[in-house]
């Protein structure tokens, strides 16, 4: 069953995501660093606006996402996700900012050409016109 994008949505995909076999895990994070929008689609019920956004979405964004993602899971940490709405509050076209933060949780430097430094990540939506922006 797919989860709405949606806190409560994000949050039981981690858990579970958090709670399989390491080697469970490992292959959902080889999926999404493979293809984030695949495993958008799969996972979560998404409106066509949603999609749109996701095809349309630059591909810096798309690793960034997807290298923060997999860096938290793989520390056995869940991503620090806030969205402002639900997805069926949203507006078809509704303008939205996507800030992403990196948490280092060590004070060593990350180790020389790697793409995973140890630390979690924060992704936040915030919609512009929503109650509360």
């Amino acid at each position: 069953m797919k989860r709405t994008f949606d806190q409560a949505g994000v949050n039981d995909l981690q858990q579970f995501v958090l709670a399989t076999l390491h080697a469970d895990r490992l292959a959902m994070i080889n999926f999404v660093m493979s293809d984030l929008a695949s495993f958008m689609l799969t996972y979560f019920d998404l409106r066509p606006s949603q999609i749109q956004y996701l095809n349309n979405m630059s591909t810096a964004l798309k690793t960034e996402l997807s290298i923060g993602i997999a860096d938290s899971w793989n520390n056995a940490l869940a991503v620090d996700f806030q969205k402002n709405s639900s997805s069926v509050d949203e507006e078809e076209d509704t303008p939205k900012d996507i800030i992403l933060s990196r948490y280092n949780s060590s004070s060593e430097r990350p180790v020389a050409n790697s793409l995973l430094p140890t630390g979690y990540f924060s992704i936040r939506i915030v919609y512009r016109n929503a109650t509360g922006s």
